[in-house]
């Protein structure tokens, strides 16, 4: 994710569609998963020739919660979901229990009129074959390993980006670093923002207005949208909102600017210099260079505890 990081800011800023980046990122950790977990079922059938390895070897005796779960067949929302927790011992229990479920059902299907599936797994000189319930299993696991980096992969650029985009922004408009705070979740606990949504609070040069900023890259759901525009921040960046909110914003005060199109930092720029914040044009061109640069200055355990000392002294 590191790697794409610039990438994905620099596509954002640009009007570009920044999820192929994101899916690359997705499809780089699927395939590393699926090696690893093919060496995993490999080695465990190279140690174990019972009948019953699978649940012994890849579900019983894995040190690590996340595997246990994959090769059960389930992920962590789900055991949460039935259990409402997630300890290693409730996701073997769990796991255990799935695998026997899935067995059930291959043994009810096991006749001609249904496609047969047989992996075999060549590794160092080696190859195991794996019968048709052991290569449903394995394919389950391998279902179960993609929801997990596929959900974690979109949450991931949600945590890791949206800040570094608007310190990018506020950089390539040259706000003053002591205009503005970045609102990390230290500065919600410590009672210094009510909003914990809130991303960002931009100050007009004679601090009589405390400018709110909410970002959100992922707000196809319109329910997303709604409970953003009805918190009633100052300016709302989003990458893509319907025409019908974006009017709603309007009537409730909410400037709202797409990120979807080549004008957005123009318009950021504009909103901003019509709240009395003293800034800069931006340099539309050469958009990836300035990224990469503005990037090497953005230290997020640094700016945490910055931000934190500055949130002291600008917030009431």
């Amino acid at each position: 994710m590191e790697k794409s990081l610039n990438k994905i800011i620099t596509a954002i800023l640009s009007g570009d569609d920044y999820r192929p980046f994101v899916l690359d990122t997705i499809n780089r950790r699927f395939v590393d998963n699926v090696h690893a977990i093919l060496v995993t079922v490999f080695e465990a059938r190279q140690r174990n020739r019972e009948s019953d390895w699978w649940k012994e070897e890849l579900v019983s005796l894995l040190r690590e919660k996340r595997d246990v779960l994959w090769f059960g067949g389930l992920n962590q929302k789900t055991a949460f979901s039935m259990e409402g927790t997630t300890k290693k011992e409730v996701c073997v229990k769990l796991g255990r229990q799935n695998l026997q479920s899935i067995q059930s059902l291959i043994d009810e299907l096991s006749t001609e009129s249904v496609p047969h599936i047989d992996v075999r797994i060549r590794y160092k000189g080696q190859e195991i074959k794996l019968s048709e319930g052991e290569s449903i299993l394995l394919v389950n696991a391998i279902a179960a390993m993609k929801l997990t980096i596929q959900g974690g992969a979109w949450s991931e650029v949600g945590k890791k980006v949206e800040k570094r985009i608007l310190f990018t922004i506020f950089e390539m408009l040259r706000i003053p670093s002591a205009q503005y705070v970045l609102v990390f979740e230290e500065m919600v606990k410590k009672g210094l923002v009510g909003n914990r949504e809130i991303d960002a609070i931009v100050f007009s040069d004679d601090r009589n207005q405390k400018l709110q900023i909410e970002l959100k890259l992922l707000a196809g759901n319109p329910e997303i949208g709604d409970e953003a525009l009805a918190r009633g921040v100052d300016l709302f960046l989003v990458d893509r909102l319907s025409p019908m909110m974006i009017e709603e914003g309007k009537k409730k005060g909410v400037a709202t600017i797409i990120f979807r199109g080549r004008s957005a930092l123009k318009e950021i720029h504009d909103f901003f210099k019509g709240k009395g914040v003293t800034v800069k044009e931006p340099k539309l061109t050469g958009i990836s260079g300035q990224v990469f640069n503005i990037g090497k200055q953005y230290d997020e355990s640094r700016e945490r505890v910055a931000i934190l000392q500055k949130a002291k002294e600008l917030l009431p």
